[in-house]
């Protein structure tokens, strides 16, 4: 799995440095889902620390809408996430922009939707 996260990171870093011939011109649908998945990818682990995550097992998102703000490499990605948690089976949904910039260290402001499976056992409770 890690090595999996690995490759496809260093892709998306890869394919991220390849920028556009012509400035005037907007970037392909998939160069625009490489850097969607890749700043999605970079604020998982945020998600785990901020929610108290045990280990994440699996992410499925299908609302992922990347945005360019300011000067290239700079992108904000609205997403709805549903994470499934390794040892518990449990499945929450969550909802945030992740800010991925040049600059500075990729943050995130999410906020948890709705606990979609519960855990097995473990009861989680999250206050507003």
């Amino acid at each position: 799995m890690r090595r999996t996260v690995l490759a496809l990171t260093a892709l998306a870093l890869v394919l991220s440095g390849c920028g556009r011939t012509d400035p005037s011109k907007p970037e392909g649908g998939m160069m625009l889902g490489l850097r969607a998945i890749f700043a999605f990818k970079a604020c998982t682990g945020e998600l785990e620390e901020r929610f108290g995550l045990v280990k994440v097992a699996g992410i499925t998102s299908n609302d992922m809408n990347p945005i360019q703000v300011g000067p290239p490499g700079n992108w904000d990605v609205t997403f709805t996430a549903d994470v499934t948690e390794k040892p518990t089976g449990r499945v929450t949904r969550y909802k945030g922009v992740c800010h991925v910039r040049r600059d500075r260290p990729t943050s995130l402001d999410a906020t948890f939707l709705k606990e979609i499976r519960p855990g097995e056992g473990v009861v989680r409770r999250i206050t507003p």
